[in-house]
């Protein structure tokens, strides 16, 4: 029995039933905030779909999240007269719309507050126009950030004050804690890559998109199609839909490559169509100029055939934390470059999707 939580998709004509029944319309909810509270800014546009947009805004005084007793956000003086990107519908949006918008503040309103999550700051209620408010981060997304920063990385031994290899580390890391955090609440996300990690002003990393992200009782979900990203995707998930925890390690090793190729694309030069055979004949992603031995090791591991061979990340969360702390006796050196780094970036699609029926 594969039962997704916390509410099945709505898709029946009486959804604005639905909606309004939602568990998020309950009386003194700790997560909303009062509208007058939220300042929003419709000049400062920072993306759009086909279903939402999402502008900048601040939250006037504390953040609803830091009334969550939980010691990882008390005490945060970030979360107080803070940023957010708030997450609308457009107005076209129907019934149906909303409801999956609920849907997913209640999904977010689950996983609470997680250092390495972009995660739920509060919300506004409106019936016709609920506003999402997450974290703002403001260096954009991961891919291209650790593509900009390329030649600062490499140049790392004379530029004291840049950004340095063991910073990839520490992006590594992070990203395996936030996904051993949502493992731990039972979600498959189903869509790791580089360019779904926002990184924030302290060079934090940010897991988001949870557009995919599915919160199942069992190990295994099949999904029944939908968008989706076939390059960053497990062998099992391209020939059967089959998605789990280890599916979702898989990705994070293709993730691991576009870290330590400085955001070249996966597999750029096959088709999509000749991937799964490429795989099933024993074919990886080659080792990253500038990636050591050690870590490609652990991107290997993640690549194994049989999904019960590859580490959880539990161990790759300590396999990166044991490298961190190597590298810090070391003082903060991996292995040594070359001097004479060129930049190359890759300019092949970044994202080759592939639309299913539903999912």
């Amino acid at each position: 029995d594969q039962r997704l939580f916390p509410i099945p998709p709505i898709s029946s004509s009486n959804a604005y039933a639905k909606y309004e029944q939602s568990p998020t319309f309950t009386p003194n909810d700790i997560w909303e905030l009062d509208r007058s509270k939220l300042i929003l800014n419709y000049d400062k546009k920072l993306g759009s779909g086909a279903f939402c947009n999402v502008f900048k805004g601040r939250i006037i005084g504390e953040a609803p999240v830091l009334r969550i007793s939980s010691s990882r956000v008390r005490g945060s003086s970030s979360l107080i007269d803070c940023d957010v990107a708030v997450k609308m519908l457009p107005s076209f949006a129907d019934d149906i719309a909303r409801s999956d918008f609920m849907q997913e503040i209640n999904f977010m309103k689950s996983l609470q507050y997680h250092p390495h999550l972009v995660s739920l700051l509060g919300w506004v209620s409106d019936r016709k126009s609920p506003l999402l408010l997450v974290e703002y981060c403001e260096k954009g997304d991961l891919l291209h950030f650790i593509r900009e920063k390329k030649e600062e990385i490499l140049s790392g031994y004379t530029n004291t004050d840049g950004l340095k290899l063991k910073d990839v580390l520490s992006f590594s890391w992070q990203i395996a804690n936030g996904l051993e955090y949502l493992t731990s609440a039972g979600c498959i996300h189903r869509d790791i890559a580089a360019r779904n990690v926002l990184v924030d002003g302290n060079n934090v990393c940010k897991i988001g998109d949870f557009g995919l992200c599915r919160l199942t009782e069992t190990l295994l979900y099949q999904a029944r199609g939908g968008r989706l990203p076939l390059k960053w995707m497990a062998p099992e998930a391209l020939s059967n839909l089959e998605y789990s925890f280890k599916s979702d390690v898989w990705s994070y090793g293709v993730l691991l490559w576009e870290l330590f190729s400085f955001g070249e694309v996966p597999f750029a030069s096959l088709q999509t169509t000749e991937l799964l055979a490429h795989l099933q004949r024993g074919n990886r992603l080659e080792k990253p100029e500038w990636c050591t031995a050690q870590v490609y090791e652990v991107m290997l591991g993640c690549w194994r055939e049989d999904a019960n061979d590859r580490p959880s990340f539990s161990i790759l969360s300590a396999d990166f934390g044991a490298m961190l702390e190597h590298v810090t006796e070391s003082y903060g050196y991996l292995v040594a470059v070359p001097q004479q780094a060129v930049v190359v970036v890759e300019t092949s699609p970044e994202n080759e999707e592939i639309e299913f029926d539903n999912v």
